[in-house]
């Protein structure tokens, strides 16, 4: 990665963030409350997000991308990362969010990036209930897939070594697979069409307001917000249907068929 730039320091996040254009989403009936049940339909798709939504790892991001903005002399503060680089792809907001590595190859610092973050994967932790629910959710018959913005490396670490949850999932959708990244819908339109799945009828759980906007961009049905680094006022501004604490169960699944 380039050094940094002796006596730089700018402030990051000035530059106005373009907001994706909705499409239009199937209703779905209103649940109150933001620890309401929220039941998966029998049958029905399932596509996670994985940082954030199956493991608490944002710590762990944060920390690769502080070192980052410190070999760059660039100032982020905690508001400017949490809405305009939690949940997105690094080659993405390098390109898009004015900074001093204005100039340099997005995609060549996005891999450096994610050559500093294997290592950390064992710092994460698992969401309550992640595990548990996608044991569950394959038990009864549900297609499962996860779309990321982190790089394939990372994906296949966490859901392996952390989650054991590989064999679980049929398709996984990263960085590498898109050219653009949440909350652009085509991650989650293709881990649909992969699934040959209507949007409509997919239920789809995300933890960031960029993620919970590329599920309402693509058209998913039921949008799941989960609280790890969001609150629920937040993720239900941004689209969510219904939100959680947690993965439990218990708090998702109706009875066994």
């Amino acid at each position: 990665m380039p050094g940094r730039r002796a006596g730089l320091t700018r402030r990051v996040g000035d530059r106005p963030h373009r907001a994706h254009r909705a499409r239009r989403r199937r209703a779905v009936p209103p649940v109150s409350g933001a620890d309401a049940v929220a039941t998966v339909p029998d049958g029905a798709p399932v596509v996670f997000d994985l940082d954030g939504t199956l493991v608490r790892s944002e710590h762990v991001h944060r920390r690769i991308w502080a070192r980052f903005f410190a070999e760059w002399g660039a100032e982020v503060d905690d508001d400017t990362y949490r809405h305009r680089f939690m949940g997105r792809r690094a080659v993405d907001v390098l390109r898009e969010v004015d900074g001093p590595w204005r100039g340099e190859d997005p995609d060549e610092l996005a891999a450096q990036l994610a050559g500093h973050g294997s290592a950390l994967a064992e710092d994460v932790d698992v969401v309550p209930g992640a595990p548990a629910l996608l044991r569950s959710l394959a038990e009864r018959g549900h297609r499962l897939a996860v779309v990321t913005s982190a790089r394939r490396s990372w994906a296949d670490r966490v859901l392996g070594d952390v989650l054991g949850a590989a064999p679980l999932v049929e398709l996984v959708v990263t960085a590498e697979d898109v050219v653009r990244g949440k909350p652009d819908p085509e991650g989650y339109l293709a881990a649909c069409r992969r699934l040959d799945a209507d949007p409509g009828g997919c239920v789809a759980f995300e933890d960031s307001v960029a993620g919970v906007s590329s599920l309402v961009a693509a058209g998913m049905g039921t949008i799941v917000g989960v609280r790890t680094t969001a609150g629920d006022a937040e993720l239900t501004a941004a689209g969510a249907h219904r939100t959680v604490p947690d993965l439990t169960p218990d708090r998702l699944l109706g009875p066994a068929a």
